[in-house]
């Protein structure tokens, strides 16, 4: 009877086992596939630059750089968010689609009024495909309030 038993046991165990194996490989693969077929058919933006520097400024001045990108997907591309992260910052942008290898450009207008020193900016970006971006400005603003010879102090 013990034999009996034993080998039942091992029967249904390697059964389960071989069942349970199966239906995880087969769930696995469709998601797998689908997600890199979702990925192909979509929009995707492409900077060909995320960062400027506009070096050293005078405190008042209003100064835009232009970030120029481009829809490298397949499928059109809409801008669904261009936040600046602080009032000192506008943007201009084209809020129509674009098209696949259709160039275009998002305008970061800086207005230094009041800043001073070193400054850093960003605005954030998100498309219409869940793509997110950041794109941030730097700059050295001189301003007579508030510059001070650290070397004179005494």
């Amino acid at each position: 009877m013990n034999n009996r038993y034993f080998k039942l046991v091992f029967l249904v165990t390697g059964i389960l086992l071989s069942a349970c194996q199966d239906h995880s490989s087969n769930h696995a693969k469709p998601s797998v596939i689908s997600a890199a077929n979702k990925k192909s058919g979509s929009g995707r933006i492409e900077f060909t630059k995320e960062i400027h520097n506009f070096g050293t400024l005078k405190e008042g001045e209003i100064v835009v750089y232009s970030f120029q990108f481009k829809n490298t997907g397949s499928l059109p591309l809409r801008l669904t968010k261009v936040e600046p992260a602080c009032g000192c910052l506008s943007v201009q942008f084209d809020k129509e689609d674009i098209e696949p290898q259709e160039v275009s450009a998002i305008d970061v207008i800086f207005h230094t009024d009041g800043e001073w020193g070193n400054q850093v900016k960003t605005v954030a970006i998100a498309t219409s495909d869940g793509e997110t971006k950041t794109l941030t400005i730097g700059a050295f603003i001189e301003n007579k309030n508030f510059n001070i010879d650290l070397n004179n102090l005494k």
